[in-house]
């Protein structure tokens, strides 16, 4: 072999290692810019959603023995978030690939903080991208986004027949509507992703796969208990401003899943601002003086950010350092450069 056949083979090879690199660069580089946006306009959405709130909070924190109250509620919704991470979970049952809990948990919660941006939209097509990165297909992800919105809906109005004698009288046979669709689906979950497959045939798109069954009745069984949880934060915030506790928790419970329910219906308004402090009032109205049923209201939402984001945050930093710790490093023989190596297969997304 000549001197000029061995430079054009090593010029050959050093092309043939570098030259992919550089479509994977753009793309690396579209990612991040994209993931900039997407949290710049969440951050946006929590400053317009707590900077005209944070004197009314430095006002309660103050108030004598709040903190032990404050603390427990903190603790009550972030339990409840970390509940709803096994709803999700559980719509990917029998969905291929199968992917671990760090996979699941960054596509979940990126999509979870979506919520802060007005519109669903902005959730959905972040949970389509990382599902797409895992390995998951567009119509399997629409199809458990659609789920899960179904899911937490449905359980939360079935929830606010708890409080609904109480604040309206008797007058809630409209709330057996969903406690009924919640019974029927407990027995056969399969309707509800029939439900998700027609609508996705009347829109021309391609059917989702089906969840399991099992996947489903763990799904309703997790956001009830969500639910349940979370609505001790409305209940704790309640009795420090001097509810009765025994009265206050039916109420409190079962009011928080309804008012957050039906405000999740208004799509257009952030994370149902506004529509949710609305319903709450009403609700808290009849174990609180109304000036005290607005201010419980106003504490539970800078609650529930607070809790909902350390959550979010801090699952999405467990779940980036645990993808450094365990991407190995390889030298390509073909270059002196070392090269990073994803653990999770690209095409599976299994580790």
């Amino acid at each position: 072999m000549t001197a000029t056949e061995t430079e054009t083979g090593t010029e050959t090879a050093t092309g043939t290692g570098t030259a992919p690199d550089i479509p994977a660069r753009r793309r690396g580089v579209r990612r991040t810019v994209l993931s900039g946006a997407f949290f710049l306009a969440v951050l946006v959405g929590l400053w317009l959603s707590l900077h005209d709130r944070i004197g009314a909070f430095a006002d309660l924190a103050l108030r004598p023995r709040a903190i032990p109250y404050l603390v427990a509620a903190f603790a009550a919704n972030a339990v409840g978030v970390l509940v709803t991470l096994v709803t999700f979970r559980s719509l990917l049952d029998g969905l291929s690939p199968v992917v671990g809990l760090r996979v699941t948990a960054r596509i979940y919660f990126t999509s979870f903080v979506g919520k802060y941006v007005p519109g669903r939209v902005w959730g959905l097509l972040a949970q389509l991208r990382l599902g797409k990165e895992a390995g998951y297909s567009a119509s399997a992800m629409s199809g458990v986004f659609l789920l899960n919105l179904a899911v937490g809906t449905l359980t939360g109005l079935a929830l606010g027949l708890v409080c609904g004698p109480g604040l309206l009288g008797g007058q809630v046979w409209w709330l057996l509507l969903p406690a009924c669709a919640v019974g029927v689906l407990l027995v056969r979950p399969e309707l509800l992703s029939a439900l998700v497959r027609a609508a996705a045939r009347l829109a021309r798109r391609e059917p989702p796969a089906a969840t399991t069954a099992a996947g489903m009745r763990r799904s309703m069984v997790a956001a009830t208990v969500s639910w349940l949880v979370s609505g001790l934060h409305l209940w704790s915030l309640a009795v420090l401003f001097g509810a009765d506790a025994s009265r206050a928790l039916p109420l409190c419970v079962g009011g928080f899943a309804l008012a957050t329910a039906l405000s999740s219906l208004a799509i257009v308004l952030p994370d149902g601002w506004g529509a949710r402090e609305a319903i709450l009032m009403l609700v808290l109205a009849a174990v609180l003086p109304w000036p005290a049923a607005g201010a419980v209201a106003v504490a539970s939402r800078i609650v529930c950010t607070a809790s909902e984001v350390t959550v979010a945050g801090g699952a999405l930093l467990l779940a980036r350092g645990s993808a450094r710790r365990r991407r190995p490093t390889r030298t390509d023989p073909a270059s002196p450069r070392t090269t990073s190596v994803p653990h999770d297969n690209p095409t599976t997304g299994r580790a």
